[in-house]
């Protein structure tokens, strides 16, 4: 019985031996596994993170752009574009893309050679001229008569801005109006184009601008009433004063006009109940005391 028993403990420990050993490995091989995260920088105790996948935004799209320039009121057809990769985040929402958005439709607006195009470009309606596909609505197109002076050397050319004063006589003393401000020139002896920077033109001997309503009817009034000229603003400049401006000679020269209240003029005379009486101001006044 003893031997029995001593042989079954021998046996136990024979068949336990291996543990320590298989514990060991395992420490060992838990030692090298950190050891290469901490030499290579990683973690393991933070989640993985996917690489960035590329922004549609920055993607290329083929979008139409013109080959040569195109004026307004041109009929579009196919043939005058081309498609060209353009970057999307660089692109209106509704720049045009086929051709099948160009087919059998007019040009709206200006549009130079080599840039995309957009839906407010295009219309379906044919414009009657280029002058009127540029008037939008409330306003109106004046053409004035010009010389040299006048129209600024003939640096009033379409796409300026302008101011239009008016020389004339206020109270017998002559006297300059600035009547419209900030107008656009449409075209300048019918030329609906800018000559290119330092290229000599023919003086135009009339220069269309838009205008609103109002200022159409003060234009047609002030051109019978004395010499019209335009003032060219730069092409930043939007700015207006509040009210048009009237420069008097007398305030040119520093003349002080004659001192007191201004004369009553009268109105009109009129004889009520035989005793007579001048209309000033508005009131009837009887005539022996405003003759006093």
């Amino acid at each position: 019985m003893v031997r029995g028993l001593s042989g079954s403990k021998q046996l136990s420990r024979s068949r336990s031996a291996p543990a320590p050993l298989v514990l060991g490995a395992i420490v060992v091989l838990c030692i090298l596994t950190l050891s290469v995260y901490a030499v290579l920088g990683i973690n393991p105790t933070q989640p993985s993170v996917e690489a960035p996948k590329p922004s549609i935004a920055s993607e290329l799209v083929d979008v139409l752009v013109p080959i040569e320039k195109i004026e307004v009121g041109t009929a579009l057809d196919p043939s005058m574009f081309r498609k060209e990769s353009r970057l999307a985040n660089s692109l209106a929402p509704n720049t045009l893309k086929t051709f099948e958005e160009i087919r059998g439709v007019y040009a709206a607006s200006y549009m130079p050679a080599a840039q995309p195009i957009v839906a407010e470009y295009v219309t379906s309606k044919q414009p009657v001229n280029q002058i009127q596909a540029n008037i939008p609505d409330g306003y109106r197109a004046v053409a004035l008569s010009v010389d040299n002076t006048t129209s600024v050397e003939g640096w009033a050319r379409p796409g300026a801005k302008v101011d239009v004063v008016l020389a004339s006589a206020v109270n017998a003393q002559p006297a300059l109006s600035v009547i419209i401000q900030n107008a656009k020139v449409l075209s300048a002896g019918r030329s609906t184009t800018s000559q290119a920077s330092g290229e000599k033109s023919a003086p135009a001997s009339t220069v269309t601008i838009m205008v609103s309503i109002d200022e159409a009817a003060k234009l047609q009034l002030a051109s019978s009433s004395g010499v019209l000229s335009l003032v060219l603003r730069g092409d930043e400049d939007t700015i207006e004063s509040e009210a048009n401006t009237t420069v008097l000679i007398d305030s040119l020269l520093s003349v002080e006009g004659p001192k007191g209240p201004a004369p009553i003029t009268s109105e009109g005379r009129v004889v009520v109940e035989g005793k007579v009486f001048l209309i000033m101001n508005g009131k009837l006044v009887p005539e022996d005391a405003a003759n006093r």
